[in-house]
């Protein structure tokens, strides 16, 4: 008994580490596993990448907590023990900002939309870190920096021979999106996923303007997406992405013009052709809930 307890924790441990895998020529993931933060998970729930140049690393989001991000940084080093340069946030949410400490502490300047600057300088930040404190409990070591280089229009980054493309696409997830281009691979952040509900309830989203994202996505020439959450991606998750939004929108336009209420239009929505996604219990009435909204909004 014993003996298949001491298996299962090794088990349950080896679930949650982290060791990197290659995905581009000189591109490294450390992906982290579906659901909420929680002590289980340590709050690894979401990617974060290193790309490789000659003078250093550019690191893309990262992580939920300065011990995970510690982790990731060790994992870099074996790799290639160069100095982190850069940091860039694809957008401000927790799992992609909250372990901005450790990259600080290396060094790295960190670039950011300017939203994320303004939402770090009118106390937004902090008010959403305590909210998470108590709700989560991985992240009482979180230490918020704001960035230090801002973008607001679409920017290169040249550097070790190499150049990444910083381009804002706002609004739509959040109102802090960005997406890096390096070569044929394209940074997304949470703007595209596949089979895995993206989360449409952010204070600043825009469905409207997520599905216009979507449209200028399409028209980009890559060969690989790499998102915040999941395996890489290729085109046909910008069209799941792009159908699940739009069934969720027409779906509740349609109960709402029929003069449903809000909770009625959650309980017909309840079962649908996404059912068997990722995170579908998580977010799915999360979503219905504000796109209800969003929608008396764009009237």
């Amino acid at each position: 008994m014993l003996r298949v307890f001491l298996i299962l924790v090794i088990l349950f441990a080896l679930s949650f580490s982290m060791e990197l895998r290659k995905v581009g020529e000189g591109v490294y993931m450390a992906e982290g596993t579906y659901g909420l933060p929680s002590k289980e998970n340590r709050g690894f729930i979401s990617n974060a990448y290193g790309v490789l140049t000659r003078e250093g690393w550019v690191v893309i989001d990262t992580l939920s907590t300065p011990e995970l991000a510690r982790e990731f940084i060790s994992e870099l080093n074996k790799i290639k023990n160069v100095p982190i340069l850069y940091v860039i946030a694809t957008h401000y949410h927790m799992d992609h900002w909250f372990g901005i400490a450790p990259f600080k502490e290396e060094g790295a300047k960190f670039i950011a939309h300017a939203n994320l600057k303004r939402f770090y300088e009118d106390g937004s930040a902090d008010m959403v870190l305590e909210s998470a404190q108590r709700s989560y409990g991985v992240f009482n070591s979180v230490k918020l920096f704001p960035p230090d280089i801002v973008v607001e229009e679409r920017v290169k980054l040249r550097i070790g021979g190499n150049t990444l493309e910083i381009i804002p696409m706002t609004p739509a997830h959040t109102n802090t999106d960005l997406v890096i281009r390096f070569g044929d691979i394209l940074f997304v952040g949470d703007l595209v996923s596949y089979k895995r509900i993206p989360f449409l309830g952010d204070r600043n989203a825009s469905t409207k303007g997520w599905l216009d994202v979507l449209n200028r996505l399409s028209k980009f020439h890559f060969k690989k997406l790499l998102g915040g959450h999941g395996d890489p991606m290729g085109r046909d998750a910008i069209r799941w992405t792009k159908d699940y939004i739009t069934y969720v929108r027409e779906k509740v336009k349609e109960l709402k013009d029929e003069g449903l209420f809000v909770d009625e239009v959650k309980s017909a929505l309840k079962d649908t052709p996404f059912k068997n996604s990722y995170m579908y219990k998580e977010f799915h009435m999360k979503n219905v809930y504000s796109v209800f909204n969003e929608l008396d909004m764009e009237l």
